[in-house]
């Protein structure tokens, strides 16, 4: 192997070596941006399902409350004043 041969292979190795640890930064970089996009959903998410699983029942409430006003006032129009 001549000298020149020897330069390029030990600058080609040099060179994937760079490669291979850029990859490995960017595959660490992809991984955790999946991550905290999954927390980023998860914190908004969360709470919308769990106020909704809570809230369900007084909203019901509040809605039949407001039927019942609906109806007194319908009742109060249909009075011959």
């Amino acid at each position: 192997m001549d000298p020149e041969d020897k330069r390029l292979l030990e600058r080609t190795y040099k060179l994937s070596e760079d490669n291979s640890r850029v990859l490995k930064k960017l595959e660490r970089r992809f991984k955790w941006a999946f991550i905290w996009g999954v927390i980023k959903v998860a914190i908004i998410i969360v709470p919308l399902v769990l106020g909704y699983l809570f809230l369900r029942p007084h909203l019901d409430e509040a809605a039949g409350q407001f039927q019942e006003i609906k109806e007194v006032f319908e009742d109060y129009r249909s009075l011959p004043f």
